[in-house]
């Protein structure tokens, strides 16, 4: 069986790390009957929680989540030590999905100083090239990205794109003479696979139940939601804030705000949960709301339709088509006042008009989640990095 390492911030047991470790985690489930995955990961759960895991062995090989898996402290993420790793497992293909990470950024190092053999390494920027990603943290991005080009960190890789926009976003990082393959982010084979309409919560006119399912992060935009909600009159809102906290002085501001909600809406904080119970959550709800600055794919919006869930979002992601289709709104963040008119719908709106929307979200969900071309793509990327030769 081909042996495939991979390099990620962060791996499961971790809920708090968002769409990256997905990306990861679904690739394994995807293929492991096909290929041998080893992975070399951080030994915490995220940047906001660098306690180490209690339940698996630091810097050792770990045989869990249908994988091999290497949670390491920092110490361990050198290019020294990834390159003596690597030699260990001599794998046939890498697969890194950032392009900033250190555990990435490490193995990179190792590559160019050649401390381990020349292997096919395919690599996938998970929406960090796009214009919204770089703008954070800009100048730091800024200078590491031209002295790693100086230094040819990036050459001779297999670029890995999810959309035709990404392969945009590469070129305008890296240059056009790169030929990125496209692969859709995959998601789980099924979400909630015994899901029912009766399982939705009766949608009553005059009353609404929102979700933010979310880092609290400013790309995230919470503060934009809850700065709409201080001037809204309309019906009783109900709006639970799902999600780890990562910026404190984000998170006061968004706190200040909601000290001066209106008395007909009423916020919830409900602070980290796992992926099951963020499912229920969803299930509960009546609609998502993520008014989200850029999302490369956004795992998150495929489980709140799998939910039931119609979502309101920005114009920044994949899913700008949900509106023709009836499963929600994708509005430009520029228009608070479509935004406002969007949510007073939302509160009018009575239940067989919400049915007929949640059955749409579901089937969209339903839909992305059985097209089987989106594994046959990453196969394809998978199968070209695999006959290179090297």
């Amino acid at each position: 069986m081909k042996k495939i390492l991979v390099f990620c911030d962060f791996y499961l047991p971790s809920v708090k790390s968002g769409g990256g470790m997905w990306t990861v985690a679904n690739l394994v489930e995807r293929f492991f009957d096909r290929y041998k995955f080893f992975i070399i990961t951080r030994n915490y759960d995220s940047p906001g929680d660098t306690t180490p895991y209690d339940s698996v062995r630091t810097n050792e090989w770990n045989e869990t989540f249908n994988a091999s898996v290497y949670y390491a402290d920092a110490a361990e993420l050198t290019p020294k030590r990834i390159s003596e790793l690597f030699n260990e497992v001599q794998p046939d293909c890498v697969f890194m999905n950032s392009v900033f990470s250190t555990p990435v950024v490490k193995y990179l190092f190792a590559r160019r100083a050649g401390l381990v053999r020349d292997t096919p390494s395919v690599i996938a920027p998970c929406g960090e090239l796009s214009v919204g990603a770089l703008k954070s943290k800009w100048f730091k991005k800024t200078v590491y990205l031209t002295l790693a080009k100086a230094r040819g960190l990036y050459k001779g890789l297999i670029w890995k794109a999810t959309t035709a926009l990404e392969v945009t976003e590469i070129h305008n990082a890296f240059g056009r003479d790169l030929q990125p393959m496209i692969a859709p982010d995959l998601t789980p084979k099924h979400i909630l696979p015994n899901f029912d309409l009766s399982q939705k919560p009766p949608k009553e006119s005059d009353k609404v139940r929102l979700i933010f399912l979310s880092r609290i992060v400013p790309k995230k935009n919470l503060k934009y939601l809850l700065e709409l909600l201080t001037t809204f009159d309309k019906g009783v809102v109900n709006l639970d804030i799902v999600g780890p906290n990562e910026d404190e002085a984000y998170w006061n501001e968004c706190a200040d705000l909601i000290a001066k909600l209106p008395n007909n809406v009423r916020a919830s904080i409900v602070g980290t949960v796992n992926y099951s119970h963020g499912l229920e959550l969803m299930r509960e709800s009546h609609f998502f709301v993520l008014p989200t600055l850029n999302e490369n794919f956004g795992y998150v919006f495929v489980e709140s339709m799998a939910a039931g869930t119609p979502i309101i979002t920005s114009d920044q992601t994949v899913w700008s088509s949900v509106e023709e289709k009836n499963a929600g709104w994708a509005i430009p963040l520029g228009d608070r006042e479509r935004w406002l008119a969007t949510l007073s719908k939302c509160v009018e709106m009575d239940n067989d008009d919400y049915l007929a929307m949640a059955s749409s979200a579901r089937a969209l969900a339903t839909g992305w989640l059985s097209d089987t071309r989106h594994e046959e793509a990453t196969a394809n990327v998978l199968t070209a990095a695999l006959n290179s030769v090297k």
